[in-house]
């Protein structure tokens, strides 16, 4: 007995319907199942029967389409994608912090209990807490374990090593043993050639599409956040009766900011712990003359600092 549905949408239905429940293909399947032929009109019941319930539900989601008919006159607007700092229907919910959205680009999707990972610069072990699900975490950093106090942090994990460094060489890790690097928050304490080492001397390390993500320093990328600090400020998306007391309390604590001079790019003089400019464009060109494939020159996640991913190809 034929059915006549209407709309596309029906007969793609109904095509399909038909070619799962063909009595032919029904009583085939049985066969080769090794079952006894049931009777041609038990599979003619359970055929109709499944077209009645397709036919029903059919309805039920053309009904659904239907109801969205009232709603959201000129188009569902949620807020701007686009717009870092922009309000939203989540309200409250709305922001995340830095850390932790680059956590979720530039870690979450790379580590797993397979990855080998390499962390430059520890310190204490924030980001390394992140790398734990690695199979083996290598860290380096200048500064003893003991005054990071890191494995204390950590809670003392058998999948980490760390190493105090006294140069850029990495003699101890092995070559060709490393998925992944990861650095936040330390190279941008270190020279461009103090970053250049590293770079040279970690490639041979890395296995073939070993993905690396390192903040660097960007002086231009500083300047810009700062001069932009109003319109980037968390407290613009508070309700307007909050915001203008917030932002005289703002305007004191950081005034002093604000009254410093830009930073320029050829202050460069070498000091303890000092912040170098090392710039978007100057060390991804650095990192293609190693061999490196520079994947994004900057992820985004950071107003003040980029955080490029790259990847020995």
């Amino acid at each position: 007995m034929p059915y006549k549905y209407t709309g596309q949408m029906q007969e793609a239905i109904t095509q399909e319907l038909e070619q799962q429940y063909n009595p032919e293909q029904i009583t085939e399947r049985r066969k080769k199942a090794g079952h006894t032929t049931i009777p041609q009109k038990r599979i003619y019941q359970f055929v109709y029967q499944n077209k009645s319930n397709g036919e029903k539900m059919n309805k039920k989601l053309v009904d659904e389409l239907k109801s969205f008919e009232v709603l959201w006159k000129g188009g569902y607007f949620g807020g701007d994608p686009l717009n870092p700092m922009a309000k939203s229907d989540y309200g409250q919910l709305g922001f995340m912090s830095v850390l932790y959205a680059t956590y979720l680009r530039c870690i979450k999707p790379y580590i797993n209990n397979n990855t080998v990972s390499l962390e430059i610069g520890p310190g204490r072990g924030a980001w390394t807490k992140a790398l734990l699900p690695s199979k083996e975490v290598y860290a380096l950093d200048a500064l003893p374990e003991e005054h990071n106090q890191f494995f204390k942090y950590l809670g003392y994990p058998k999948n980490v090593k760390y190493f105090q460094v006294k140069d850029f060489k990495c003699e101890m890790l092995q070559d060709s043993y490393f998925d992944y690097t990861f650095s936040f928050g330390c190279l941008c304490h270190v020279s461009f050639e103090g970053i250049t080492e590293y770079a040279v001397n970690i490639y041979p390390k890395l296995k073939q599409c070993g993905n690396c993500f390192w903040m660097v320093a960007d002086y231009n990328k500083f300047n810009s956040a700062s001069l932009n600090l109003n319109s980037l400020s968390v407290w613009n998306a508070l309700p307007r009766r909050y915001q203008l007391p917030l932002k005289w309390l703002l305007f004191l604590l950081y005034r002093d900011e604000r009254k410093k001079p830009p930073l320029k790019a050829d202050e460069n003089d070498p000091g303890p712990g000092r912040w170098y400019h090392a710039g978007i464009d100057k060390t991804c060109s650095m990192l293609e003359k190693v061999g490196y494939k520079v994947i994004d020159a900057d992820v985004g996640t950071n107003f003040r600092d980029p955080i490029i991913h790259f990847i020995k190809p």
